[in-house]
């Protein structure tokens, strides 16, 4: 595929000159002004943009200044009079402008800046390529974590069922496969929005209180107007899970986990009244969301734990 590449330049004669140097071995379009090239930039795909310093209405660095923000990954390149230093800096630091080139231009030494400037947004794109294509192998691998672990889980549980009471293990068998259909369709999405995740955990809660009764209790206190956020699927029933696994639910300690949000944070808080060593606890739940979180952008999970309380709070992501 042919390379396009943009001139920018108040003066005709440099536009034809330039074009009728470049047009046989790349796709040359011209403008006689910033606002003519963002113009061009927001139809087309282009892979460099050369632009005079010295233009009425906007300088090439204010140029450049829009680019930068508006098309990060385009190669930008400054022409100017070896008089015009600051131009340089400014194209520089304002900018980030790959390369500088003196006025006049010698035509073999811009052909070799040119030939350069290409490859490097050549290769730029093919590790942008790998680094998705990375990202999104570990995801995959993260949200195959998820099935076998809600499965290990939730058998765990009706195993403690079975020996205790089997009607409530029956209940619970029949309200687990509804559920787990729902594990089966979700867990391939990135995100899920908050009140998706908010109709799957009280069905969750709705299967622990069948081994907790009263001695359980969810208080799950969202605001309407934050029903528009994101989070990785199962994040909350993680949480909630993690806080049943490791404290003692008893109706001589019966367990509150209060939900809530705290400015762009949902908060997941529980007492801590600690089972000690937890068998059945494969550390996976926790580990996987925080990798989860981290592929999205590094956003940080907060753990908070001091005598009697544990807290966790996760991001929430607005829906783009």
């Amino acid at each position: 595929m042919t390379p396009t590449i943009l001139y920018v330049d108040d003066e005709q004669d440099n536009l034809v000159s330039f074009k009728a140097v470049f047009r046989r071995q790349y796709n040359i379009l011209i403008a006689e002004s910033a606002a003519e090239a963002l113009e061009i930039l927001s139809k087309e795909a282009i892979g460099l943009v050369i632009s005079d310093q010295r233009m009425p209405k906007m300088t090439g660095v204010e140029l450049f200044e829009k680019i930068k923000d508006l098309y990060p990954d385009t190669i930008r390149m400054v022409l100017t009079g070896y008089s015009d230093m600051q131009a340089i800096i400014d194209a520089i630091n304002k900018g980030n402008v790959y390369q500088y080139i003196s006025k006049p231009w010698q035509a073999d030494e811009l052909k070799v800046i040119i030939q350069n400037a290409l490859e490097t947004h050549d290769l730029r794109r093919k590790n942008r390529e790998l680094e998705t294509q990375n990202v999104m192998a570990q995801f995959e691998i993260l949200k195959n974590q998820i099935q076998p672990h809600f499965l290990f889980n939730s058998m765990n549980i009706l195993r403690s069922l079975i020996s205790t009471d089997t009607e409530k293990a029956q209940a619970f068998a029949t309200q687990f496969s509804k559920l787990y259909r729902s594990v089966l369709g979700l867990k391939d999405q990135l995100l899920i929005g908050l009140e998706e995740e908010l109709d799957f955990i009280n069905c969750y809660i709705f299967m622990q209180k069948m081994r907790f009764a009263d001695s359980l209790v969810v208080d799950l206190a969202i605001p309407a107007d934050r029903m528009g956020y994101t989070l990785p699927p199962f994040a909350l029933q993680i949480l909630v899970e993690n806080a049943i696994k490791h404290n003692i639910v008893s109706e001589e300690q019966p367990l509150t986990i209060s939900v809530s949000v705290e400015g762009d944070f949902l908060k997941i808080e529980n007492p801590l009244q600690a089972r000690g060593h937890v068998e059945d606890s494969t550390g996976t739940g926790l580990a996987n969301l925080k990798a989860r979180y981290a592929l999205l952008g590094n956003l940080p999970i907060q753990i908070k734990e001091n005598n009697n309380t544990f807290i966790v709070r996760i991001p929430l992501i607005p829906e783009s």
